[in-house]
């Protein structure tokens, strides 16, 4: 069984280190999503410098990337929540830092924000709920923004009571903070949920 957790481990963070938003924004607009607007390879970077269409890609890729996890979890480990949080923490790894970009990658919140979708709805409307009232006062205070991801574990155990998904909150929230160091903010650079 090892053998398979070890295998799925390194199939989840291989499938999380696809670079959905700089494969389409360079397939559709042949331009260097590294190179143009944040230099992120997200959705907002791709729906800004790709277009439509690369923007909607990358969000179904983004999306497969969560639901992978999930479903190797349930059809192969029965369900085994503490692995299904595994493969998904390992996907969250190859999106933030791919093998496929020499290290670069995305901030991965949508990935983390369409798992928490599946695994946990409840509290991920409360996460974004404590979201969008802290963009409402942030302005362009990109510390009081980081705000949310301290939330995470807190509001995890709030709703799902269990240690092992408090843990992977916690680790997701200490990825996406660091994340959001490493890489300039999007709704910023393009002036999206600025007061005018």
């Amino acid at each position: 069984m090892l053998i398979e957790i070890i295998f799925f481990s390194l199939l989840s963070y291989l499938y999380g280190a696809l670079p959905y938003a700089y494969l389409a924004t360079y397939l559709i607009k042949r331009k260097n999503l590294v190179k143009e607007g944040t230099g992120n390879i997200g959705v907002t970077n791709a729906f800004k410098v790709g277009g439509t269409a690369a923007g909607i890609i990358t969000v179904l890729g983004e999306l497969s990337k969560a639901f992978l996890p999930v479903f190797i979890g349930h059809r192969f480990f029965y369900g085994n929540l503490n692995l299904t949080l595994l493969f998904v923490y390992c996907a969250l790894i190859g999106t933030s830092f791919s093998i496929f970009l020499k290290g670069k990658g995305s901030k991965a919140t949508t990935v983390g924000l369409w798992s928490l979708l599946i695994l946990s709805p409840y509290a991920l409307l409360t996460l974004l709920l404590l979201a969008a009232l802290t963009l409402s006062i942030a302005g362009n205070n990109v510390f009081i923004k980081k705000i949310p991801f301290l939330f995470i574990p807190l509001v995890i155990f709030v709703f799902e009571q269990n240690l092992i998904f408090t843990l992977f909150g916690f680790l997701t929230s200490t990825l996406f903070f660091l994340n959001s160091f490493k890489r300039k903010d999007d709704f910023i650079h393009y002036g999206i949920f600025q007061k005018k």
